[in-house]
């Protein structure tokens, strides 16, 4: 657990994980987040960050859910999947 505390801390403090989400400005495609609040493995700061850079974003908490919404949150993740998806169909 240390570990992870410690990685997600250095990982806000850089702005991000480098490559992966160097580029998140550059997403002009509307985007879907769905994230569990208590996830541990990359923390809520770090969908704040993409939050902040992707233009045409939309984000989703979930509350007493981890790092797998979509297992965890099954019934819930579909339908915003599936909604989301209509919309920009």
């Amino acid at each position: 657990m240390a570990f992870y505390h410690h990685y997600n801390a250095a990982f806000g403090k850089r702005g991000g994980m480098d490559p992966l989400w160097r580029d998140l400005h550059k997403i002009k495609a509307p985007t879907l987040l769905l994230w569990g609040r208590d996830d541990r493995t990359i923390t809520l700061e770090g969908a704040q960050l993409m939050l902040k850079q992707i233009r045409d974003v939309q984000l989703h908490v979930f509350g007493r859910c981890g790092h797998w919404v979509q297992l965890e949150r099954q019934p819930e993740f579909d339908a915003l999947v599936t909604g989301f998806l209509g919309e920009q169909s």
